[in-house]
Parts: C-alpha cells; sequence; structure tokens
C-alpha cells in the first residue's frame, strides 16, 4: 500500500465515524419529535380546544420555521427563532397548516364515530371521550400524519441542534418520556373538558349519542 492509499483510509475513518454519530443524532431527534408530536395529541384529549389550537399554531410556526430554515441555515437559536424575523414565513406557515385542516377535519369526525361504532360490539364509551380521541387524532394529522411533513422534519432539525451529544440525548430522551407518559396517562384517566365551548359539547355528545343508540338498535 502507498503513502497515498495509507493517508486516504485514514482520512476516511473519521469520516465515517462521524457520519455513524450524525445517523445516530438524527434517530433520536425523529423519536423525539414523534415525542413532541405525542404530548400535543394528549393535550388534545384532555383539552381539545386548547389543544388544537396549540396544534395549529405550533405546526403553523415550525412550517414557518422550515421555510426559513431553507433560506437561511444556521444553529440552534435561528432554527428556534428565526421564523419571528420573517414575517412572510410566518404568513406560509399559517398558509401551509390551513391546507392541512381539512384533512384533520375528516379524521376528527371519522375517528369518534368509529370508537361509537364499538357498541355493535356492545362496548360503550362516553360520546364527549370519543369526540375527545377525534381531537387528539386530529392534532396528530396536523403535525405528523402522512403526506404532512414540514413540521415533524424542523422539529427534527431543531432536536438535531438541541441534542448533539450523548449527554444531551439522554436529558432530553428522560425529560420528555416523562412528559409524555404523564400526558398520555391524563389523557386516558381524565375526564375531557371542551371548555369554553359547551354548547358545542353538548351538540357533540348528543348526535354521538344519536349515532351510538343507531348502532345499537341495527345490531339487536
Amino acid at each position: 500500500m502507498t503513502w497515498d492509499e495509507t493517508s486516504g483510509a485514514l482520512s476516511e475513518r473519521p469520516r465515517a465515524a462521524e457520519e455513524t454519530v450524525d445517523a445516530v443524532v438524527e434517530g433520536w431527534s425523529r423519536l423525539f419529535a414523534y415525542l413532541v408530536v405525542a404530548i400535543v395529541l394528549g393535550l388534545s384529549v384532555i383539552m381539545p380546544f386548547f389543544g388544537l389550537l396549540l396544534a395549529l399554531a405550533g405546526a403553523s410556526y415550525l412550517r414557518a420555521g422550515q421555510v426559513h430554515a431553507r433560506r437561511h441555515p444556521g444553529g440552534l437559536l435561528r432554527l428556534v427563532v428565526g421564523p419571528l424575523t420573517a414575517p412572510l414565513d410566518l404568513v406560509r406557515g399559517v398558509a401551509g397548516t390551513l391546507l392541512t385542516v381539512p384533512y384533520a377535519a375528516v379524521f376528527a369526525v371519522v375517528v369518534p364515530m368509529a370508537i361509537m361504532a364499538t357498541a355493535a360490539i356492545d362496548v360503550q364509551v362516553a360520546p364527549l371521550v370519543a369526540a375527545a380521541w377525534g381531537a387528539g387524532a386530529a392534532a396528530y394529522v396536523l403535525l405528523a400524519a402522512p403526506g404532512v411533513r414540514a413540521p415533524r422534519r424542523h422539529l427534527v432539525q431543531v432536536f438535531t441542534a438541541l441534542a448533539y451529544g450523548p449527554r444531551r440525548i439522554a436529558v432530553v430522551g428522560i425529560l420528555l418520556c416523562v412528559v409524555t407518559l404523564a400526558v398520555l396517562a391524563a389523557a386516558i384517566v381524565l375526564k375531557p373538558t371542551f371548555a369554553p365551548m359547551y354548547e358545542l359539547e353538548n351538540s357533540i355528545a348528543q348526535e354521538l349519542s344519536r349515532f351510538q343508540d343507531s348502532i345499537q338498535q341495527r345490531v339487536s
């Protein structure tokens, strides 16, 4: 082996190791992004009105961040606060999110009806619980459903810049796991509240109850 071949082989080793580290960090960042999505989903189940507002605002800002990062690459600070310096990017983020609202609305309707349809096998679910999980499904769609990539991609970019290194990965991972488990446990245990949309809460409960009754009548 010549000197040039030896030096080339040695230079490729650090490069391969760096690529491996980047792949590991990106993998953890994707997991962290989905944990954030799960947290927003759980909050939307507990408090559908405020949870969906959070999902809409978060998706819009993340989209704006993705647009801004394409034109102005930078570190963690620019990834997080960059869109605030570019109002046009914020407008684009809101517009992109509004295009996904019909997609989310389909899940907000279909998921509760599917849950209530379990009455056909003698499974009784409270109408408001079914509606709340429909709101959670809608929040998921706004952030990370198939075909909705921009918000999740920007979350991955943020976590890649934030959690670069074993210690940071461990700290961020533990915090997100604890919060995710707590929020999802609360979503399962607590009774959802549709405050301050009390009239909407009553109308949703009535409509889903009628649908559940119709399913039970057809089965019986």
